[in-house]
């Protein structure tokens, strides 16, 4: 048997198996009856079994370099090291829709183990199963990975230089994915509460497995920040390109539900919000898939243009329609007991939410503006970071504002204890904002200050309030830490106030310099002196490399590099960074003198702070962690109390 006839047969058992999940889902939903609960059951498994024999015969086609496969043929070479041969699965359209529907196959598994009542656990088998058919349809038909290639080349071309000049790109697209498909599980789970008409449970259950997908998207984000920073040769980490924002667009929706939902817990409100927010969520990562897919943005993250870009549209309007043609009558039905205090927490949460919400709506606007444009009239616009740089300074500042305060506050009204807090915050904020200005700095920087002091007080405030509750109650102190979902919250927001520190700085003091040096010359900027020694070249079998040799006086020797790949024209860049707590020291190789190496153009970018916006991630996804791992059972005494 050859790879291509094991994945193609695996993807055409586990389409079959998926389809047959779903059709015994709705029969169990429709009949109630369990016997056909439990084949849907079985189907989640087998579906899992075969996709995953379909991707490690895609591996194996990759490794035993089977060219009669096109896509193996169009995206791998013999000359490709080990690990981006592993990774070349994701490298393009038709592999990455393989990990999306194993990622899928395995979420569906993974949700038919949860506990349900029969009626929820059909409707949500139907969901997952049906957008695993979805994708396996797409692959079986549009885009199948093991289509055979009519003549078969000796040598393949190699996959995208982009893809295979950093190690990051083994990372960052895997928890894409997991964020993306993870999200197609609240999605279900809330399909089946409108269906149902229980509307309260579903949103515990559910919470969870957002939070699971909102990490992997976090730590997706932060790796892809990584790699644009250090491969890309601009210098940066974050450029609203569409496509970044369309995976931009489900993370804050996604987090809009984790604040609602989180009211919806305690207080039973917010219903309509949180289904609703789901579904968005859910539907945005399909418009992200059509616009990365489709050919109809620019993108370096685009992958290519294909029939698959009209199919992702209508499987992007169908679960909008579906979504919201369900939230109509819940809408209907549902009503908000009681009136809401904007000066509560739920309040707090609430305008979080929205501020959260109406950023992925700008995003959403901003991203599509252009492409609307253009269809309509013909004209081509642009939308660039300018704009959405300023519509984020206040929406992401008003976050931070609210992030700090928001858990200080009561459910219901506010009391005297409140108005103490709250002048402490206002102080540490007026202290930050005024030493900013002091030290000179600008006053979004300063600002910048003051909202991650001001939200340090109130971890601080949360914590102390935390262990003099417990001790209070005759507990030990310090078993408030082993609260997990309190303190890991407190570690999510300490990261994210990083964050929006680490971004105030980055963005508005870079310094930016270039200059061609002749061999011996010395530069000095921002108070780092070097001196270029000359280039080498370097033949590295699947390219060749150039790289400038500076002696710095700080760092020792630092190489910048550019790389030249047979499927590119013009070289890549391969900067060099060396990363301190203050600064970030950005060696760019723009050209060189090719005949005697006397020469090279080279760039230096000082940046502040962007060492603590990976820390931050990090911060983040610790936070994550301790919130998602399992609570201890509490010891006698206080369970008892």
């Amino acid at each position: 048997m050859t790879p291509g006839l094991l994945g193609g047969l695996s993807l055409l058992l586990s389409l079959l198996v998926s389809l047959a999940g779903f059709v015994l889902a709705l029969l169990a939903y429709l009949q109630g009856d369990g016997r056909f609960l439990k084949g849907a059951l079985r189907a989640a498994p087998l579906a899992l079994a075969f996709a995953a024999l379909a991707f490690l015969a895609l591996e194996w086609a990759l490794l035993t370099h089977d060219f009669t496969l096109r896509y193996v043929a169009q995206h791998h070479s013999t000359k490709d090291p080990l690990w981006v041969v592993l990774v070349t699965p994701w490298a393009a359209l038709e592999g990455s829709i393989l990990l999306w529907g194993l990622l899928q196959t395995l979420y569906t598994y993974l949700a038919s183990r949860a506990r349900l009542d029969p009626w929820r656990r059909s409707l949500v088998l139907a969901t997952l199963f049906g957008v695993q058919v979805f994708f396996f349809g797409v692959m079986a038909t549009i885009a199948n990975p093991f289509e055979a290639m009519p003549n078969p080349p000796s040598e393949g071309m190699g996959p995208n230089p982009l893809l295979q000049n950093h190690w990051m790109m083994a990372v960052h697209p895997v928890l894409m994915y997991l964020g993306f498909v993870g999200l197609s599980v609240p999605f279900a789970h809330a399909v089946a509460a409108m269906l149902t008409r229980r509307y309260q449970t579903w949103v515990a259950e559910t919470r969870w497995w957002t939070l699971i997908a909102w990490g992997f998207l976090t730590a997706g984000k932060v790796a892809g920040g990584w790699w644009s920073y250090e491969v890309l040769g601009w210098g940066g980490y974050w450029a609203w390109d569409p496509v970044e924002n369309a995976s931009f667009i489900p993370w804050l929706l996604a987090t809009a539900f984790l604040h609602t939902a989180f009211v919806q817990e305690a207080r039973g409100r917010f219903r309509v919000w949180n289904l609703a927010f789901v579904t968005l969520a859910f539907a945005s990562t399909v418009l992200g898939t059509f616009l990365t897919r489709s050919g109809v943005i620019q993108s370096v993250h685009a992958f290519a243009e294909g029939p698959v870009g009209p199919v992702f549209l209508g499987f992007f309007l169908l679960v909008l329609a579906l979504g919201f043609g369900l939230l109509s009558r819940v809408g209907r039905e549902v009503g908000e007991e009681g009136g809401l205090r904007l000066f509560s927490r739920e309040g707090a949460l609430l305008l979080g939410a929205f501020f959260f919400a109406g950023w992925a709506l700008v995003v959403v606007l901003g991203t599509l503006y252009p492409l609307l444009v253009e269809a309509f009239t013909g004209a081509k616009v642009s939308v660039g970071a300018p704009f959405f740089n300023q519509v984020s300074l206040p929406l992401g500042a008003g976050i931070l504002l609210l992030m700090g305060v928001g858990p200080l506050l009561p459910w219901r009204r506010a009391g005297r204890e409140v108005l103490r807090n709250l002048a402490v915050l206002l102080l540490a904020l007026a202290v930050g904002f005024l030493a900013g200005l002091l030290r000179g700095y600008t006053l979004g920087a300063s600002l910048a200050v003051g909202l991650f002091l001001y939200n340090l007080a109130a971890v601080a405030l949360l914590t102390w309030e935390g262990l003099q509750a417990r001790r209070r109650a005759g507990l030990s102190p310090w078993g408030f830490f082993g609260q997990r979902r309190r303190v890991g919250s407190l570690v999510v927001h300490l990261g994210v106030a990083l964050a929006g520190l680490a971004i105030a700085f980055s963005q508005t003091y870079r310094l930016e310099s270039e200059k061609t040096l002749y061999r011996g010359q010395a530069w000095e900027v921002a108070g780092l002196r070097m001196e270029f020694q000359g280039v080498r070249a370097l033949d590295e079998g699947r390219r060749f490399a150039v790289e400038a040799l500076l002696q710095t006086d700080r760092f020792g020797e630092v190489r910048p590099r550019l790389h030249f790949y047979p499927q590119m024209n013009a070289p890549l860049a391969y900067p060099r960074v060396v990363y301190t707590l203050g600064n970030d020291y950005y060696f760019v190789l723009m050209d060189f003198d090719r005949e005697k190496g006397e020469w090279a153009s080279l760039r230096l970018i000082v940046t502040p702070m962007v060492l603590w916006l990976w820390v931050a991630g990090g911060v983040v996804a610790l936070g994550t962690l301790y919130i998602l791992w399992p609570e201890a059972r509490p010891r006698t005494r206080e369970a008892v109390a």
